[in-house]
């Protein structure tokens, strides 16, 4: 089976990856990966929320996972998926023909509201998929949407500065009042 945690930043998709990994007895049973590309933490998943933590695999290609897959694993934890880069059919033949429950979590789209990297074909393939939610940096309501204040000097800033979790309210203001036509664009 394939469960994917996804939503905006700041919503908990990593502490609650951190859950369901702590409800496994046997660890060994267990990898857990990260993408190289996120330097935060590195070699750990952490929740910003939580001083919980889990050792990871950084790796930069979906396809390195099976180089450490043997006979004892029937869990696998991925963290901040959209980074990552290879074929997801690699995780469906592990989830279906090796039998590995695999758990992933991910932003689903970007802050200029397009489908984040892998998201979209990870989401087609999962068994389970639970969004979470932020709390709106703005008004307090339920955040979905992931914006980022100012100006980019690359598609991807990876960590948390500057970006801010919105509800669609807040949002839609945030994009009338600077003028910004990036939902306009066809």
């Amino acid at each position: 089976m394939i469960t994917t945690f996804t939503g905006p930043m700041h919503s908990s998709k990593s502490e609650t990856m951190i859950k369901y990994y702590n409800k496994i007895y046997n660890k060994d049973s267990i990898l857990v990966f990260k993408p190289k590309v996120d330097t935060r933490d590195e070699g750990i998943i952490r929740s910003k929320g939580s001083s919980k933590y889990i050792d990871a695999i950084c790796i930069k290609e979906l396809e390195e996972i099976v180089n450490y897959v043997n006979e004892d694993i029937t869990n696998i934890f991925i963290d901040e998926i959209q980074f990552m880069k290879g074929s997801v059919k690699t995780l469906l033949k592990l989830s279906i023909m090796d039998d590995i429950d695999i758990y992933c979590a991910g932003l689903n789209m970007t802050s200029e509201q397009e489908p984040f990297g892998l998201m979209p074909q990870i989401l087609a393939i999962s068994d389970k998929i639970i969004n979470t939610y932020s709390s709106c940096n703005v008004c307090g309501r339920k955040a979905i949407y992931t914006y980022y204040d100012g100006n980019k000097e690359s598609e991807v800033l990876v960590g948390d500065e500057g970006y801010m979790s919105l509800c669609r309210r807040c949002l839609r203001r945030i994009l009338i009042r600077n003028g910004d036509n990036r939902l306009s664009k066809e």
